[in-house]
Parts: C-alpha cells; structure tokens; sequence
C-alpha cells in the first residue's frame, strides 16, 4: 500500500506540473512557444508469418506495424514551452498515437528553473522527462530528425525509460570562458521507474517511433503460458510504476567542442529491489546501464552519430528470477542538401540470459539497417521515405510449436507531415 501511494503521489507530480503550466502559462509567460506535429502515410510491413505481427497485438516481431497496415495516421505531437516566472519555464508534450494501450496522453510534463549567473550555470528540471541522453532524439517532442523509425536504443528508451524526479545540471560554457570546450555535469534522482527491462528481458529489443505515455500498460506476447510457475506475470507492463519505495539514479558528463563534437556519457541505476511487487503483478527489476553517445559534424552538411548501451537486468531471486545483460549500438550518416536530408544507420543488439530458468529462454540479438530520405516543402510540410530490414534472433518465440527463432522484417513507409 506505501509503494502504491508513493506511485500516485509521483504521478500527481506530474499532473500538477502540467497545471500549473496551462494555469499560469498563458497569463504570467512573457514568452510561450506551442509546436504541433501530425504524420501520416503509407506502410507496408513485410515478413512470412502472421505471427511477427507487432508486440502490442500479442505478436512476436520487432516493429511497430503490421502487415495488414496501410495508410493510416502514425502519430501526432504538440509541445508547449512558455516562461512562467523569470528564472522558470514550463515544458509539456503530448502525444497520439492510434495503437497501443492508450492512444493520447503525456510523455513529458515538467518545470526548469534556470537562474542567470555570470560563472557556472546551474540548471534544475523536476517533473517527468527523459533523461538528455540521446543525440538522435533531438526534433520536436523528442523524435528524430534524421530517420522516422529510432535507434533501437532510444525505442527501448522511449518505451520503457523515464525520469519521474527532478535533475540537476551545471555546466561550464566554453564561450563565457573563451574556450571551445563546453562541459556539464548532471545528477538525478527519481522514482516511478522500476519495471524498466521487463521487455529487453521477455521481448527484446525492437524498433519504432512509439512513446509510452503516463500511466500507460505495454503489451506483449503471452510468454507465460508455457511456464510453471507459482506466479502468474501479467502479458504487459507499466514502466512508470513504483514497487518499492527506493530512489533510483543516473548521473552523466557531456562534452561539447565548438559546433562540431557533443559527446554524452551516462549511468543509470533504478535500484529496484527485485523481489518487489505490486497487487497488479508489476515487479521491480533491478536495472543498470552505462551509455555513451557521439556526434561530429564534419561539414555544414554532414555529420555521424553513434551510441552505445550496455547493462544488466534481473527480477526475482536466485533460483526463480530472470537475469539478463544486454547491450546495444548503432552508426548513424546523415547528409543535408538543401531541403533534403539523407540518412543511413546500421543497429546491431542482443540480449544474453544468465538465470537458470530452461523455461524462460530470454536470449537475442539481432541487427538492422535503416535508410531514409526527408524533404521540407516549406516551414510546414515534410514529406520523406523511411526502408528498414531487421534480422532478429529470439528463442523466446520457439515456445511456440512449429515457431522459428530467427526471423527477417522489413517495413516501408512513405510518409507526410505537417507542422505548426
């Protein structure tokens, strides 16, 4: 009952944070800024079996669409910044999607306080949002400008991961000092977070654009019904839940040389206790990671990014848990001609069980390469092409009779936005 109220109250936070800014935002902001996305399009999903149908629809596979998807809308952002007060600013994203649990609601609600200083600036977020890991993830409401479908990192990152807490940061900049080196130390603590790894361990990793939104359920294939065990899991989880009063943590550098290299190096620990549990069969998985993300911009033009991911998950005890590592890469090209961009990024991920529990294989990996072409028409409409091919090595999905491990995907998708 502690850990369910801790749960509300940490959701109240954030509810209470996008209040106040819809309160205070249009009155007090001598500033406010809203940016609107809506995308839609062609898909065409294609693979052999039925069965590779998306997660969310209780199959196996390792992207967001199915085959029997055409055109359809994909998603939908607004995102709302506006100064509150002269040191605070308020920040909310919304989204839509027309699959999964919930189809409307908030990914990111918080407030910044950012007090002016003539030396080291000091930086304060408290609310839900994600941690500044990704250099992907940089566009509106924390998609990509680059590819339409993520990193599998940043899916795994935008399904499962989020800061429910507050996060500080002090940065020295290169430009007060007269130097081309710019460097910020970050530090948080949170909750809300403790299922984090539950679908790397039962699902594995995959590859899409879809964010979890507060309170939202993820589904996933019924993996339980070939085990024995004393305890039945649930086919979904909710990845902003608290099972045991803890704080979890991250702490993070970045480097910054002139306009041209960021790198962002990262620790996370959600210090679940593994042995927790909630009345609606969400546990707590212990959940710790190190990533290190990259990117050089050689000319105006071109640039190369790259991240890195590694860590370790278990749920349970000794004899009974789920243990995983799991580690994750990619290498991402990206040319802009005039109003064109053109990007090309190669994925490379695995899983690797480490319990001893025969009935519950977790071991994957897999590698995928995404092309994508993207074009401004004007300040409003974008119009782009997105290719993607996955192999993928599960052994989970040979549970199932007559079901293979290693299967290919590949997905096509022509797609129309419009921005406000």
């Amino acid at each position: 009952m502690a850990n369910k109220t801790i749960s509300v109250f940490m959701r109240s936070i954030v509810y209470a944070v996008g209040l106040l800014g819809a309160i205070y935002a249009p009155t007090a902001a001598s500033n406010i800024k809203v940016e609107a996305m809506l995308e839609g399009g062609y898909v065409n999903a294609s693979y052999d079996k039925s069965w590779l149908n998306s997660w969310m629809e209780g199959g196996v596979g390792v992207l967001r669409f199915n085959r029997d998807d055409r055109f359809k809308v994909t998603q939908g952002i607004m995102q709302v910044s506006a100064d509150v007060l002269a040191d605070i600013s308020f920040d909310a994203v919304a989204a839509y999607y027309p699959d999964g649990d919930s189809h409307l609601g908030f990914t990111e609600a918080y407030l910044t306080y950012a007090p002016l200083s003539a030396g080291l600036k000091h930086q304060v977020r408290v609310g839900m949002f994600y941690p500044k890991m990704s250099l992907e993830n940089v566009d509106i409401g924390w998609t990509s400008p680059f590819t339409y479908s993520f990193s599998a990192i940043n899916s795994w990152i935008a399904e499962e991961l989020r800061t429910v807490g507050a996060e500080w940061s002090i940065t020295r900049s290169g430009r007060a000092h007269h130097s081309p080196h710019s460097f910020t130390a970050v530090a948080s603590l949170y909750r809300a977070n403790d299922p984090v790894g539950t679908l790397l361990s039962w699902r594995g990793w995959a590859l899409h654009n879809r964010q979890t939104t507060l309170n939202e359920n993820v589904y996933f294939a019924d993996y339980f019904q070939f085990q024995n065990r004393p305890v039945v899991f649930p086919d979904y989880l909710k990845p902003i839940e608290e099972t045991d009063g803890r704080w979890g943590y991250y702490l993070g550098v970045q480097w910054r040389y002139l306009k041209s290299t960021d790198v962002r190096a990262y620790y996370y620990d959600n210090n679940a206790d593994p042995l927790s549990i909630e009345t609606n069969m969400q546990y707590g998985w212990d959940t710790r990671f190190t990533s290190v993300a990259i990117q050089h911009k050689f000319t105006s033009s071109f640039r190369v990014l790259a991240q890195w991911l590694d860590g370790v998950t278990y749920m349970g005890d000794i004899n009974n848990g789920t243990f995983a590592e799991y580690n994750s890469w990619y290498l991402l090209g990206s040319y802009k001609w005039q109003n064109h961009r053109f990007s090309l990024r190669y994925d490379h991920f695995d899983v690797t069980d480490i319990d001893n529990n025969p009935m519950d294989p977790n071991d994957s990996n897999g590698h995928s390469i995404t092309a994508a072409w993207r074009h401004n028409l004007n300040k409003h409409w974008n119009v782009g092409a997105e290719w993607l091919m996955v192999d993928s090595d599960n052994e989970n999905r040979t549970l199932w009779p007559k079901w293979t491990a290693k299967n290919k995907q590949k997905q096509l998708m022509l797609l129309l936005q419009y921005r406000l």
